[in-house]
């Protein structure tokens, strides 16, 4: 049975080959990478010089290496930051008038309310009465002014549009326009800004930046639904920000269609250049980010000068050749076939029945794992959903490092270790390869959706192997009586396990000289291999595999840390928004890495471990 069960996992293998194919090419097709500044930093300059024009400052950021500036829609209190409008509450120009011994106003103005003043080119009063329910046009002491009644904190926050002559001079200076928008209060005031943004479509203004933690209209997902629509019919894109829970995000792209482009967000400091650089490089070469956005945190205009020019300085140094600075394209669409979920479905499956007929030695079990796998594929075929292939690749993730660290072995075998060592690789690989297969798609090329599991693959296959390694041991220790020393342990071992586990993912705590170590790989690999692999789990499990032929219960508990190295490595391709090229490469210094390093902990065993072993056996029978 299980010559046939490895006969099936080749086939589907074979027959999903065009999967792998196909994720490839479209990570291929982007790239171009933009650079995007606020207006906001050019208008601060502008506010502290005024004989800097926009034109200027637009092209001295341009020759910094950035494409695009981002626009937010004004608002009241914002054109009255720019200089466009002023403004004074009616409680303050009753008071002004009483002072000044002026005549008083009409009795309608004694209300809450804002009087504002525009420049005489801005056309204010117009675009006031469009806005607000009730305004009034009113001429004091010379000036005109619109009042507009209500309460002057809601009026100041009130959105006015999108400043269309700074579009238009950022367009004029060869950049592109990057829209913002955030959640408002009212519907009309929603409308009212998506009608802006409709307006503001031309060439040069294609990709929409969200702003806030919520969504415009993400408690009202039909209208958010067809919100969406319409700017994807006008020819919008979206920028999805990487690390932000942004709520309502994952509607919006697929309302778009998934025409997304990933964009990271990082500061620019005097004292961070470099890291920041670094970040950069990482972030466009490791996880398919294809647009940056620069927060600056000074508003002096030639200090930012100065970090612009040196960060593109230390980004163009670090970012490999294939890469290019331009406008930011949304990958090419792509999406595996209905069949090819399903081959890989029945492969995953195979693969699932043969590690139980080579862990547990029981036919039923296989057969219970082919049956599973077979109702899943027919669930699929007629639901659909998604969330069955996640549950299938989630069980191949977890079964994948187990299978590979305890299936037989031929310790009497010519070339036992590195045979074994290649076997073991090739059983979680074949675990890899259907993960890919059952999670491809631009939603998860794009982050948008994910691999779901990923802190149980760090937990359950070292849980499963430790369970292994005391099996015999269990019942015995259940039966002892709890002594201090076995709760000092178990506290140990506690606050390893907690330590473990929160090194893993984005939030990972990592020592100063381990990001060195991690720099210097970098540089001269082009992508560092991951240390719980090439330093922790390989070589242990080439270790245990020697010493296993003299002691094997030993070689039990150094397979527990050895495990980590394929949990790991599984766990390299379930982060699927990093290109499969990355990963790939990463792997393959950690399989050589981890080889010599495994070899090299086999000498330093006959060196001196063995003579450990035989001072603790002396000192026990002496």
């Amino acid at each position: 049975m299980q010559k046939a069960l490895i006969g099936v996992i080749i086939a589907a293998m074979i027959l999903t080959i065009p999967s792998w194919y196909q994720r490839i090419q479209a990570e291929e097709s982007s790239k171009k990478v933009e650079t995007i500044v606020p207006y906001k930093l050019l208008h601060q300059w502008m506010a502290a010089d005024p004989d800097l024009t926009l034109e200027q400052a637009l092209s001295d950021v341009r020759g910094t290496g950035v494409q695009s500036v981002s626009l937010e829609p004004d608002t009241v209190q914002t054109l009255e930051t720019k200089g466009r409008i002023t403004t004074l509450n009616a409680a303050r120009m009753r008071e002004h008038l009483l002072l000044n011994n002026q005549e008083p106003l009409d009795d309608y103005f004694d209300r809450a309310g804002l009087f504002v003043n525009a420049d005489s080119d801005y056309p204010f009063a117009d675009i006031a009465a469009s806005i607000f329910e009730e305004t009034r046009n009113v001429e004091i002491n010379g000036y005109e002014y619109t009042f507009i009644s209500g309460t002057g904190s809601d009026i100041l926050t009130t959105t006015v549009g999108y400043d269309e002559e700074a579009a238009a001079a950022i367009l004029a200076a060869g950049m592109d326009v990057v829209p913002r928008i955030g959640k408002y209060e009212t519907e009309v005031e929603t409308d009212r800004v998506l009608d802006e943004l409709l307006a503001l479509k031309q060439e040069g203004i294609d990709n929409i930046l969200f702003s806030g933690t919520d969504l415009l209209l993400s408690d009202e997902p039909e209208l958010m639904k067809q919100a969406m629509a319409d700017l994807k019919e006008a020819g919008y894109s979206l920028f999805s920000i990487e690390l932000a829970e942004q709520i309502g995000f994952a509607a919006a792209a697929y309302a778009m269609d998934l025409d997304v482009v990933r964009l990271h967000s990082v500061p620019v400091t005097e004292d961070t250049i470099t890291t920041t650089a670094e970040r950069i490089v990482r972030a466009v070469k490791e996880r398919n980010i294809r647009a940056i956005f620069l927060n600056l945190d000074t508003i002096e205009r030639e200090e930012s000068m100065d970090l612009l020019n040196e960060l593109k300085t230390e980004v163009d140094r670090g970012m490999p050749a294939s890469f290019e600075r331009g406008k930011s394209e949304t990958f090419v669409k792509y999406e595996a076939p209905l069949w090819q979920k399903l081959v890989g479905l029945i492969g995953a499956g195979a693969f699932l029945a043969f590690g139980a007929l080579a862990l547990f030695k029981k036919r039923w079990l296989a057969l219970a794992a082919i049956a599973g796998t077979v109702l899943l594929a027919l669930l699929y075929a007629v639901l659909g959903t998604s969330l069955i292939l996640k549950a299938a690749a989630l069980a191949v993730g977890l079964a994948a490092p187990i299978v590979a660290i305890l299936q037989d072995r031929n310790e009497s075998a010519k070339g036992f270790i590195l045979k074994e060592y290649i076997k073991a690789l090739a059983v979680t690989f074949v675990g890899i390869w259907f993960i890919i297969v059952l999670l491809n798609g631009n939603e998860f090329l794009l982050g948008i959706d994910s691999f779901r599991g990923v802190k149980l693959i760090y937990i359950v296959p070292i849980a499963a192997v430790l369970l292994y390694a005391i099996w015999e041991y269990l019942i015995p220790l259940m039966k002892e009586s709890v002594k201090y020393w076995h709760v000092a342990l178990l506290g140990i071992i506690a606050v390893l396990g907690l330590y473990y586990i929160g090194r893993t993912g984005n939030e990972g705590s990592v020592s100063n000289i381990e990001v060195q170590a991690r720099l210097f790989l970098e540089k001269i690999l082009y992508v560092r291999p991951r240390t719980k692999e090439f330093l922790i789990g390989f070589p242990l499990f080439i270790l245990a595999l020697h010493i296993g032929r003299t002691y094997k219960m030993a070689s039990y508990f150094l397979l527990v840390g050895a495990v980590i190295g394929f949990l790991s490595m599984v766990n390299t391709f379930t982060h699927l928004h990093i290109p499969l090229s990355i990963s790939l490469l990463r792997s393959l210094y950690s399989i050589i890495l981890g080889l010599i390093i495994g070899y090299a902990l086999i000498l330093l065993y006959n060196w001196a471990g063995k003579r450990a072993v035989e001072k603790i056996k002396a000192r026990w029978q002496g």
